[in-house]
């Protein structure tokens, strides 16, 4: 239930709006600096370095170097913010768990195993703080460096934007396929892990019956099925996620040169008023462009987990 599983962890980062309004004009403020920083390449290179203006020259990098320095401190503004917005949001998460915890029946502890209810304390809030803390500002981010991004390219050259937007296409929909297969495997991988550890929690509290009945094997065998099943699900999930990375960088590789490669013939025969700025200005936008789709398919695997993990609290809270 992705809808429902992301509906009621918004509402608790609800509690705290003021400073997410401000993380997010944090964030654009950002984005805003990385694609002035790049644009700036082509009056830099247009009227400053070919006409031999080193004045000038100094001036714009002077500029330049306070777009950056701008974008650097508000970076670091939401990345601080967002520390403590999640921190606090899985503190009163945990917080919450513990005490429906005291509500449950005992029919819920029957059928769940003491360490499968450990590892929604452990490992599934902490895979949900992991992503509020990178992931979440992360997307934002990349979403308003990618309109913005999309906005400039579009001005400089709507030839070679829609080249761009080809190559894009490819990357979300090898995102898309990748990604997609991953999920499920994901998620049998946060069920494994919490068996895994109920079973671990019931040997070792139960040692002495083990022993006394001589179930030592057969205590083995159980747990080499449970860890073997734990890792066929971490290996083909993290097998998926991590293919996702290369292909796209080679695919924007592949995006660089071609842009590179038309750019200069349209500078060369004067088409849509391309000059030797504009193409640098360009490859540099087109860079960031394909940022975002590379970051959030480096994050997939942080992302579908904090889901997985978020599922299994949700089950228990609500």
């Amino acid at each position: 239930d992705l809808r429902g599983t992301l509906s009621k962890l918004m509402g608790y980062l609800g509690r705290y709006k003021a400073l997410l309004v401000i993380v997010v004009i944090l964030l654009f403020i950002s984005a805003a600096c990385s694609v002035a920083g790049s644009y700036l390449i082509k009056p830099l290179i247009n009227d400053y370095i070919l006409p031999g203006d080193f004045i000038g020259l100094a001036k714009m990098l002077c500029v330049m170097a306070g777009v950056y320095v701008v974008g650097a401190v508000c970076s670091y503004g939401y990345a601080r913010i967002m520390v403590h917005v999640a921190q606090n949001t899985v503190a009163k998460l945990r917080a919450d768990l513990f005490n429906k915890m005291q509500k449950l029946p005992l029919k819920f502890f029957d059928t769940h195993t003491h360490g499968e209810l450990m590892s929604r304390y452990t490992n599934d809030i902490e895979t949900v703080s992991e992503a509020l803390n990178n992931s979440f500002a992360s997307l934002i981010s990349c979403s308003l460096t990618f309109v913005g991004t999309v906005m400039m390219m579009i001005v400089l050259s709507p030839i070679l934007t829609a080249i761009t937007a080809v190559m894009l296409g490819i990357m979300l929909l090898v995102v898309k396929t990748i990604g997609g297969r991953s999920r499920r495997y994901f998620a049998a991988q946060q069920k494994a892990i919490g068996a895994v550890n109920g079973y671990i929690e019931e040997m070792i509290n139960g040692q002495k019956v083990v022993n006394v009945f001589c179930h030592e094997e057969k205590s083995k065998e159980e747990f080499d099925q449970l860890n073997e099943e734990l890792r066929f699900n971490s290996s083909a999930a993290n097998q998926f996620t991590n293919v996702i990375g290369p292909i796209n960088n080679n695919l924007g590789h592949f995006q660089y040169v071609l842009l590179a490669v038309i750019g200069g013939m349209m500078a060369i025969g004067g088409v849509g008023g391309m000059t030797l700025g504009g193409i640098a200005s360009f490859l540099q936008l087109s860079k960031s462009f394909n940022m975002p789709v590379n970051q959030v398919s480096q994050q997939l695997n942080s992302i579908v987990m904090a889901l997985a993990g978020a599922e299994r609290i949700e089950a228990t809270l609500f």
